[in-house]
């Protein structure tokens, strides 16, 4: 080549060079030249700003000085092969900030096809790879919450679902073991509901020790969680001081660990804990992933127990409604068998009352006609008593007046008050009675009620000709009351239901048996107050019924108390009993007005009626009177506070005055409210115009 083409060629080399040492300088990617050696001989400015290092820094150090042994030997390895090296490595700045790079790395050579150097182009990829792994993470825990959510969703309870959620989160997460623990707040420890484990490991020694063992708050790894509330991890489980478990868990080749409480509200109901086969670092992005994970389980038990809550809400509610539909429909029954059983004694009594005013009647028909009258009265009689009984039950104030009772005088009393019934379709009675019976402490009305209710039921269900027996025995702790009938028994269904108020077999309208529902169920309260129990079934063969009552036996004997004298012949009534004794009767209905003031004046007593209080009131100021019958239920002023008015402002023997009250008002607590209103007495009505003169005849001083 010749001097003048030379020179050309070594300007081009020169321009090249002054290039290549512009773009070096001026490039804003990081660059670095590093000789054969590994030994760093250049940067640009980039990589100045990139890693913090000065030229000064650079001088004789390696990469290793901020890629670490083990990156730079393989890159090294890498270039040797191949000549180039791409990918993804982190390195440390001078700061010590941990960065993630993109390298491009490449082997200069010269003619020979020997290395000159080395060039490595750095990008910092940091920002997007946090996005990115940040993102991988999003989707994750959105992923393993959605297969949570799918397994919780068939699931009775978060325990049910277990299993599946150990073996989920595990494979999600890369761990090999997974325990549940659930809180036992009334023991205060933890307790291992169940454990997975993959199926490579041979974790049976493990698995038998996590389940055979409790913990309190704050021991081991489990209390731990539940004494904080929060997530907690072990990188070394040998390292740890406080993990019981290390043995076993060392044996199976376990070495790191973490867990996660499962919160309701700010509750820990839960810990939930994995184990991995190698040694692992905190990972702060892991746990906050897998605390959302807790609270998710936490929301799906609560939602869990408010259904339960909500559910048995709607039981209850449903419940409810159906007892008060049934208590609707019994007592719309019962209201029409109340008007049927009240209406039926209504019609004979008008009835045959219309007959008698008519005078078309001889004097036998005129005297069937009176019985007939008089046994509906009484029939709507018994009708309100059991109504009343009822009442005194509902509202617990039946009481009994305790005496000993010798039980088979009030069976054969109970008797002889059924036998026209009885007789009137010719059934045979059957009495068997044990010898010996002792005397038992009872209430004998009420105990006499008790049978004449079930002779009664079992009279009316009894076809004619058939047979009632009845018999009394005792052991060592009851004595025994059978009343067997031999009528078509009672239907299956409805025998739980007997002895229940308003209920009855047949409640149509073409029921062949009248009766209100109500006898029965006051037998039953009857017989509990005495401390004992009924019971009803159907004879085993062939068709009938049978009531067992027993009662209990005293602790210790008992003897009967001498009955009272017979009354004088004096004390029944005559005509002339009441001859000269001046009465006030007040009554504000005229029929029975007009009743008292005939039926007392027959008896020969001087009688002035009024049909107010008022009335009362001015004919005491006028005239004596020997004795004031009063009814209690009046308009303007009732009989309370007449009696109070003349006890308090009257003087002399008005203030004083024998005072009898004569009312419906037929309990208990309406007998003691009229005494302690200042009346002497309380007579009951309908009134017995027998009993009304013998009180009348006590009161007055003709008996004592």
């Amino acid at each position: 080549m010749s001097r003048a083409e030379a020179q050309p060629a070594a300007r081009a080399v020169e321009l090249a060079a002054d290039l290549y040492r512009e773009i070096f300088a001026h490039s804003n990617e990081a660059i670095a030249i590093v000789d054969p050696n590994g030994v760093y001989l250049q940067q640009n400015g980039a990589h100045f700003t990139l890693l913090g290092y000065e030229d000064i820094d650079l001088q004789g150090q390696t990469p290793v000085l901020d890629l670490g042994e083990d990156a730079f030997a393989e890159i090294t390895r890498e270039l040797a092969v191949a000549g180039e090296y791409s990918g993804e490595i982190i390195c440390r700045t001078k700061t010590g900030e941990r960065r993630i790079l993109d390298l491009s790395a490449f082997t200069m050579r010269n003619g020979l096809g020997e290395p000159i150097c080395h060039v490595c182009i750095k990008r910092d990829i940091t920002s997007r790879t946090r996005e990115i792994n940040a993102r991988r993470r999003s989707e994750q825990r959105l992923a393993l919450q959605y297969a949570i959510t799918r397994i919780l969703s068939r699931s009775i309870d978060f325990v049910e679902g277990t299993h599946e959620i150990l073996e989920t989160v595990c494979e999600s997460l890369g761990w090999h073991v997974g325990v549940l623990w659930a809180a036992d707040h009334q023991g205060e420890v933890l307790r291992c509901i169940d454990v997975w484990h993959r199926r490579s490991l041979n974790v049976n020694g493990f698995e038998k020790v996590s389940r055979s063992r409790t913990f309190a708050r704050g021991a081991g790894l489990p209390g731990r969680i539940w004494e904080s509330g929060k997530p907690w991890w072990i990188p070394n489980l040998t390292e740890d001081r406080d993990f019981s478990r290390a043995d076993v868990a060392e044996s199976a080749g376990l070495r790191a660990a973490f867990g996660f409480p499962i919160l309701l509200g700010d509750e820990v109901v839960g810990v939930i804990e994995f184990f991995s086969q190698e040694i692992r670092q905190p990972d702060q992005d892991l746990l906050d992933m897998i605390g959302s994970v807790g609270f998710q389980i936490g929301q799906f038990q609560e939602r869990k127990r408010a259904e339960e809550k909500l559910a048995h809400l709607l039981v209850r509610e449903r419940v409810a409604r159906a007892d008060a539909e049934k208590a609707n429909r019994l007592k719309d029954e019962f209201l029409a068998t109340l008007s049927h059983e009240l209406r039926t004694p209504l019609n004979a009594v008008i009835g045959w009352s219309r007959m008698l005013k008519s005078g078309r009647l001889d004097t036998e028909s005129a005297l069937h006609a009176m019985e007939v009258i008089e046994r509906n009265a009484w029939a709507q009689k018994q009708i309100i008593e059991d109504i009343l009984d009822v009442s005194r039950v509902i509202t617990g104030k039946l009481q009994l007046h305790l005496a000993p009772v010798d039980l088979v005088a009030v069976v054969k009393a109970a008797l002889d008050a059924v036998r026209p019934a009885l007789e009137a379709k010719d059934i045979s009675v059957e009495e068997t009675y044990q010898e010996g019976l002792r005397v038992i402490a009872g209430d004998a009305d009420r105990l006499q009620q008790v049978v004449w209710n079930l002779l009664s039921n079992a009279s009316k269900f009894t076809p004619v000709r058939g047979t009632v027996a009845i018999r009394v025995s005792q052991d060592k702790t009851y004595v025994e009351l059978e009343v067997i009938d031999t009528g078509p028994g009672i239907e299956p269904e409805f025998l739980p239901h007997v002895f229940e108020r308003f209920r009855q077999a047949d409640g149509s309208t073409t029921r062949t048996h009248g009766g209100l529902g109500l006898g029965l169920a006051i037998v039953r309260h009857l017989v509990e107050l005495h401390g004992g129990v009924i019971s009803a079934e159907n004879l085993s063969a062939g068709f009938g019924a049978v009531f067992t009552v027993k009662l209990p036996l005293p602790r210790a004997e008992l003897s009967l108390e001498a009955p009272p004298a017979a009354a004088p012949c004096d004390d029944v009534p005559t005509d002339s009993d009441l001859t000269g004794v001046r009465i006030l009767v007040v009554e504000d209905d005229l029929d029975a007005l007009d009743l008292l003031t005939i039926d007392l004046t027959k008896h020969g007593a001087k009688v002035r009626g009024v049909g107010s209080a008022g009335e009362a009131l001015k004919l005491l100021q006028s005239e004596p009177f020997d004795l004031l019958i009063s009814d209690i239920g009046m308009a303007d002023t009732d009989g309370y506070n007449l009696i109070k008015q003349v006890r308090t402002q009257y003087d002399g023997w008005s203030a004083h005055i024998p005072a009898i009250a004569v009312t419906a008002y037929a309990r208990t607590q309406d007998r003691v409210r009229a005494i302690a209103a200042g009346y002497n007495t309380h007579v009951a009505k309908p009134v017995d115009i027998r009993e009304l003169v013998t009180v009348v005849k006590c009161l007055t001083g003709r008996i004592a």
